[in-house]
């Protein structure tokens, strides 16, 4: 079954730990579009080569570098496809940065609400 964007629509972003699961169903999603990207553009370039290749056999065309211009013509879905691949790096970036930045904000409402715990004295630094 193919995933799609709409189904982030559905993940609630309303605390750190829904913001880290709607970024990690976002990788995935943008991932499998990316290997579906690289995967149709071999099916594709190789579909092309063969109407260029029978095109050639009918007279019709050059016929040179038939594979060549398969592969220009599917270019397209290769930038696409690293594109993809940016977008996916930098949704992976988006939870660090929120820990990073506001780390400390986040460890103090979650020692309001769950407490400091037994392992952390009230001298202990907060991890940033």
């Amino acid at each position: 079954m193919a995933r799609r964007a709409a189904d982030l629509v559905k993940i609630p972003t309303g605390s750190p730990e829904q913001v880290r699961n709607y970024c990690r169903t976002a990788d995935e999603v943008l991932g499998d579009l990316a290997t579906e990207f690289e995967c149709r553009r071999r099916e594709l370039a190789k579909k092309i080569f063969a109407l260029l290749k029978h095109a050639h056999k009918k007279g019709i065309g050059s016929g040179s570098d038939k594979w060549l211009r398969s592969m220009r013509i599917t270019m397209g879905l290769i930038t696409a496809a690293l594109a993809v691949r940016v977008a996916r790096h930098a949704v992976r970036g988006v939870y660090p940065m929120l820990e990073k930045l506001a780390g400390v904000e986040l460890d103090g409402l979650r020692d309001l609400k769950y407490g400091r715990g037994k392992w952390r004295s009230p001298e202990d630094p907060m991890d940033v």
